[in-house]
């Protein structure tokens, strides 16, 4: 799943970039939907390596192919990660992956991220300044919450689909996502 995360960042990358005045790295990332899968149905060690690994992609294209802020960028894969670790807490407490109802599975993945948003405020306010001339923090802080928010209704999708359950079933063993109720 750190290899889909991966996929589906930099091809948002290379399809997504948000065209903004003096700035090139604004662009759709949705990697995240990779580690908001693992973390709900896996739990929170799974979650956050999974986001590790699918943060690999988009560091590399924000840092060093689209941006110039280099080394520092090794703070998106924390972030996923940590996007995985909350979530997976989150939804252990809540069993969002046993009461797959649209409102908790959605204040799931929105609370998990939350730690992510901390972390890329302080990454564009104090650390980006010194590579990249001009603030953007409130831009990219805007667009990772609408991704989000689609990142959420597209988990809602998926938990409620019966194909995907019996997919994850394979994934995940010792699980039965099939009897899954959905409402």
């Amino acid at each position: 799943m750190g290899a889909v995360g991966n996929v589906l960042g930099v091809v948002a990358i290379f399809l997504g970039r948000i065209p903004t005045p003096g700035v090139t790295q604004v662009a759709l990332d949705f990697s995240s939907l990779a580690v908001v899968i693992v973390a709900i149905f896996a739990g929170w060690r799974l979650g956050a390596l999974t986001g590790l690994i699918a943060g690999i992609g988009p560091m590399i294209m924000f840092g060093y192919v689209f941006g110039s802020t280099g080394i520092i960028t090794v703070f998106l894969p924390i972030g996923k990660a940590l996007t995985g670790l909350s979530v997976g807490l989150i939804s252990q407490v809540m069993g969002s992956n046993r009461k797959s109802r649209a409102p908790i599975v959605i204040a799931t993945v929105l609370i998990g991220f939350v730690p992510e948003a901390v972390l890329t405020w302080f990454y564009f306010v104090i650390l980006v300044p010194f590579f990249v001339p001009g603030a953007f923090a409130t831009l990219v802080l805007v667009k990772a919450w609408a991704e989000m928010i689609i990142i959420a209704f597209l988990t809602v999708a998926l938990i409620g689909n019966a194909g995907f359950r019996a997919f994850l079933g394979r994934l995940v063993t010792g699980q039965n996502f099939q009897s899954t109720k959905f409402g």
